[in-house]
C-alpha cells in the first residue's frame, strides 16, 4: 500500500464539482499555509462535475449570470470574468429580458479558471489528485483515505463535496437510471418514442439535448402531477419578506397557506408570484429547520412539487423551446406512475398508473430515462456508502442525504459529531434544504472554511482571510 502524506498534514476535499472546488478555494484562503489542501476527483475532471461538464449541448444555467459569482463577498466576480473572457466563446452568453444566462460549459470554464488562479497563487499547497476514494480509516492524527488503486492518503480532516450522486444501478439498454450518462441518449432511433420519467429541470435538459442531436420522434414526460418548471421573467417590483408566527413556522400546511395568502396579496397589487417566492429565499433554511420530522415529510409528499417548479425556474430560451415542442405535439406531459417496464424485441411496453384515476395504461417506447432528481445516498456507492456502513456517518431524518450539524460537521451513527469530518452541498440538503444552487453553496463553503479553521488551526497561528 502506497502512503501519501503532506508535509504538515492536509485537508482533503472529496469531489471537485462546484461544491468541492469552491470549498477548496475557501479553505486555501483561510487555512495556515502549513496545511495543504487536496482536491480529489475520481473522474479527473476538476471544477466541472455533472452540472458544468463540457457538453456538446449549450445547456443554459437556470440562474442569472448576475447571481453566479463563486464568492459571497464578491457578487460581481463572475460578471467581471465574463467581461474579460466571454468574447472568446460567442453564443455562450444569452441576454434576455429576464437577464443574462450563461451556458453551463462556459460556467465550467470560469470555475476552472478560478481554481487554477488559486493554485498558481498557493505556492503548490493546493493539489489536484485523480483518485477514487472508497473508505476512511480514523487515526490519532486525523484519518487515512483509502483509494481504489491501493494508495492511502493521510489527512488531518475530510470534506465531503460529492454533489449530486449518480445512481449506482446498471442500465439494461432500455432503462437508464442515470440521466447524465452519455449512453442515455446514444443510439436512439430518431423517430421512435422516448419516455422521460420526471418533469423537472432534468427533463428539460434531456429534451433540449434530444432536440439538439436531431431527435424528431415523440418525447413523453411522465410524473405524478405533470408539473413543469416555470420560466424566469424580467425582475419587477420586489415583495417584503413575510413574517410568520411560530405556529405557522411549525406546520407545513400552515406555511403553505400563509405563502398562498402572500401571493394573493401581491397579486392584488399587480406584483407577480416570482417576487413573493424570491422574498422567501433568505429564510428558507430557517423555515425548513423549524419543521419537525413529520412536517418535513408532509412538505416533501404534498408541497415540494409545487415549490420546486416555482423556485427552480427555466432560462427563457429553454422555456421557449419546451413550449414550442409541446404546442407541436412532439413533447407530451402525462400524469402517472411507472408500474412496470417490459423490454421486447422492438419497443418496450411501459405500464403506468394514470393519475388521478389510477387506471393502468401502456406506452410503447424505445427507451426509459429516469429524471427524478437526486438519488438516495445509499444507492450511490463509494465513500459515502462506506461511511454509512461503518457508522462514521448517518442519514438525515428524511434520508435525503447525510446528517450534519448547523456547522456542517457530519454526525455519526451514534448521534455524535464526527471528528474532523464535514460535508456541504446537495448531500446535506436534508439539514438545510436550500443547498443545490450556487448562491446557497457558496455561502456554505465560506461557513465551512471558517468551521475547519476553528477546529484545526492552532489559536496561535494567524490564518489568511
Amino acid at each position: 500500500m502506497v502512503d501519501q502524506q503532506g508535509d504538515n498534514g492536509a485537508i482533503a476535499v472529496v469531489g471537485a464539482g462546484f461544491s468541492g472546488t469552491i470549498a477548496a478555494i475557501q479553505l486555501r484562503r483561510r487555512l495556515p499555509a502549513a496545511l495543504a489542501v487536496y482536491l480529489l476527483e475520481r473522474s479527473g475532471q476538476f471544477a466541472r462535475g455533472i452540472a458544468y461538464a463540457n457538453s456538446k449541448v449549450a445547456h443554459l444555467l437556470n440562474v442569472r449570470a448576475a447571481n453566479m459569482s463563486a464568492f459571497p463577498d464578491d457578487p460581481t466576480h463572475f460578471e467581471r470574468w465574463l467581461e474579460t473572457h466571454a468574447a472568446r466563446w460567442p453564443g455562450e452568453l444569452i441576454r434576455t429580458s429576464a437577464g443574462g444566462f450563461a451556458t453551463r460549459r462556459l460556467y465550467g470554464l470560469y470555475l476552472e479558471s478560478t481554481l487554477h488562479s488559486e493554485i498558481a497563487s498557493s505556492g503548490g499547497t493546493v493539489r489536484l489528485l485523480t483518485e477514487e476514494v472508497y473508505g476512511l480509516e480514523q487515526t490519532p492524527e486525523g484519518g487515512r483515505l483509502v483509494c481504489r488503486d491501493g494508495k492511502s492518503i493521510a489527512v488531518r480532516g475530510v470534506v465531503l463535496a460529492t454533489g449530486s450522486l449518480p445512481a449506482n444501478r446498471p442500465c439494461d439498454g432500455v432503462e437508464f437510471r442515470d440521466p447524465w450518462t452519455p449512453e442515455a441518449l446514444a443510439g436512439l432511433d430518431p423517430l421512435a418514442p422516448v419516455l422521460i420519467v420526471g418533469t423537472g429541470l432534468t427533463m428539460v435538459d434531456l429534451v433540449l439535448a434530444l432536440d439538439a442531436q436531431g431527435f424528431r420522434g415523440p418525447i413523453i414526460a411522465l410524473s405524478r402531477r405533470g408539473l413543469v418548471p416555470q420560466a424566469h421573467e424580467a425582475i419587477g417590483q420586489g415583495w417584503p419578506a413575510p413574517e410568520f408566527t411560530e405556529q405557522v413556522r411549525g406546520s407545513a400546511l400552515l406555511l403553505f397557506q400563509a405563502v398562498r395568502a402572500e401571493l394573493r396579496a401581491a397579486a392584488a397589487q399587480n406584483i407577480g408570484w416570482r417576487a413573493v417566492i424570491d422574498s422567501l429565499r433568505p429564510q428558507t433554511a430557517a423555515l425548513w429547520r423549524g419543521l419537525a420530522g413529520a412536517e418535513r415529510g408532509r412538505f416533501l409528499r404534498h408541497i415540494r412539487p409545487y415549490w420546486d417548479i416555482h423556485r427552480h425556474r427555466m432560462a427563457p430560451p429553454a422555456a421557449e423551446l419546451v413550449n414550442r415542442l409541446r404546442a407541436e405535439g412532439v413533447l407530451r406531459v402525462l400524469r402517472g406512475r411507472v408500474r412496470a417496464v417490459q423490454p421486447g424485441t422492438g419497443l418496450a411496453a411501459v405500464q403506468y398508473d394514470a393519475c388521478p384515476t389510477g387506471a393502468c395504461k401502456t406506452l410503447a417506447v424505445q427507451r426509459v430515462i429516469y429524471a427524478t432528481g437526486l438519488q438516495g445516498v445509499r444507492a450511490s456507492g463509494g465513500l459515502v456508502a462506506a461511511l454509512l456502513a461503518s457508522g462514521q456517518a448517518r442519514l438525515d431524518g428524511q434520508e435525503l442525504g447525510l446528517d450534519v450539524t448547523q456547522g456542517l460537521n457530519i454526525i455519526d451513527g451514534d448521534g455524535k459529531v464526527a471528528r474532523n469530518l464535514w460535508a456541504l452541498g446537495p448531500i446535506v440538503r436534508g439539514t438545510f434544504w436550500e443547498c443545490l444552487a450556487v448562491p446557497d453553496i457558496r455561502q456554505q463553503a465560506d461557513q465551512l472554511a471558517r468551521e475547519v479553521v476553528s477546529a484545526l488551526a492552532p489559536a496561535s497561528v494567524e490564518v489568511s482571510v
